[in-house]
Formats: C-alpha cells, structure tokens, sequence
C-alpha cells in the first residue's frame, strides 16, 4: 500500500466548497476554489494512472475520513476520470 496523498486540508477546502456551490453560483466567480478542485483531481488521476482505484485511495486516507461519495461529488465518477486518461494518454 502505498502512502496517503491527499492532505486533510485539500480535503476540507474541497468539501466547503462542495458545500457552498450553490451560494456561489450567485457571487462572483472564485478561481481558488477551482484550483483546489484541480488540485484533488489531478492527485487523483496520478493514482488511478498508478493502478489504484477509488477504494483504494480511501482506504489510503481513512485519518481524514475521505469516502468515494466525495471523490465522484468534488471530481467525478472514477470511469469518467479513467476515460479522461486514457483520451489524455492517446493524444500524446
């Protein structure tokens, strides 16, 4: 098993941001929030080109109580990021 990658606090940031999206839609645009979104997906992607899957990366990080329900709410499904890579992977 390999270590925990995704800190607590990306995790909190991207789980209040889940929270208040609605309330966003009516202010005005916040590009960190995105960032931090950007951020998740992108360590998640690295893992899923590593061979793990969803299951995998929340047993990783059961100290900051990640569930795949926040995993395919803050970046998706894990098939769509799969399919994500593999379009990524056949264009370079």
């Amino acid at each position: 098993m390999s270590a925990p990658f995704i800190t607590d606090s990306l995790l909190l940031r991207c789980r209040r941001e889940q929270r208040v999206q609605h309330e966003r839609n009516r202010q005005s645009f916040d590009p960190a929030a995105i960032n931090d979104r950007k951020e998740l997906s992108l360590l998640v992607e690295q893992a899923l080109a590593n061979g793990q899957d969803y299951a995998a990366i929340v047993r990783e990080h059961q100290s900051i109580h990640l569930t795949e329900d926040d995993l395919v709410m803050l970046i998706g499904p894990e098939q769509a990021l799969r399919d994500r890579i593999e379009r990524f992977g056949q264009l370079h």
